[in-house]
């Protein structure tokens, strides 16, 4: 039977770069995302590549996935990837509640409900959870406190869930990425200059001088989900450059 793999997020970014890299062997793909024209696009490109809208930000809606793989996929789910992501400056001056609210729901909250609806399933594949977590998770950076926070909470969350489900086979790692080339700072409404300045900035921060790639993420996915990494968990993998060391 082939091997099943639900990537939130998945519509941009390092979820398309997994989505179609796990396409692309053969596995049965799930991707969700806000963005229903786009998860549309995708799923005209790729033959039968599985979408579902889903908004982290909203409560209960984690529910709708139990019924998806138990019709679609037979109750199997080999990996979950946590993905999805929000970020926003947050200065500490003048900071805003609800800005706080939706950052820590959807790095924190939305990936634990998600996560526990999967693991009946995940415990009959002996799988795996990948959470995509963030180098501003372990390094300080002004002015992205939550988004810091919330991304250093979700590396606590992967070594002790790690630590609960290993009783059950179920493997949970982290992939914490340096400065990538993603839409995340355009979906963050900064206007091209500024994203350009803080691209040439990020670049010349990263020892390997260069920003990462989606790839470069995917690269790395790939050896966490791959049978040949049965050993390891709780582990937080630096995918950066070299940021988390300089």
């Amino acid at each position: 039977m082939k091997k099943s793999i639900l990537i939130t997020g998945g519509s941009s970014g390092i979820g398309e770069g997994l989505a179609r890299h796990f396409y692309a062997k053969g596995w049965r793909v799930l991707i969700t995302g806000r963005n229903q024209k786009r998860l549309s696009a995708l799923k005209n490109e790729l033959p039968g590549l599985y979408t579902v809208e889903y908004d982290s930000l909203q409560e209960g809606q984690e529910e709708q996935f139990i019924e998806f793989i138990q019709d679609e996929w037979a109750g199997r789910l080999d990996v979950l990837v946590n993905n999805a992501g929000h970020v926003a400056l947050t200065p500490l001056e003048g900071v805003h509640k609800t800005v706080l609210e939706a950052m820590y729901r959807v790095h924190l909250i939305a990936p634990t409900m998600l996560t526990s609806v999967c693991l009946p399933f995940l415990a009959k594949t002996k799988g795996q959870v990948v959470n995509v977590s963030s180098s501003h998770g372990t390094k300080a950076f002004a002015q992205l406190s939550a988004y810091g926070s919330a991304k250093a909470g979700l590396n606590m969350l992967t070594k002790i869930w790690a630590l609960e489900l290993a009783p059950l086979g179920i493997r949970v790692n982290s992939l914490a990425p340096g400065p990538t080339d993603t839409p995340v700072l355009a979906h963050a409404g900064l206007s091209e200059e500024i994203i350009a300045a803080i691209h040439r900035e990020e670049a010349e921060s990263v020892p390997l001088l260069r920003r990462g790639s989606v790839e470069d993420i995917v690269a790395n996915a790939a050896l966490l989900i791959d049978s040949g990494s049965t050993w390891v968990t709780g582990v937080v993998l630096p995918v950066d450059g070299g940021v988390s060391i300089s």
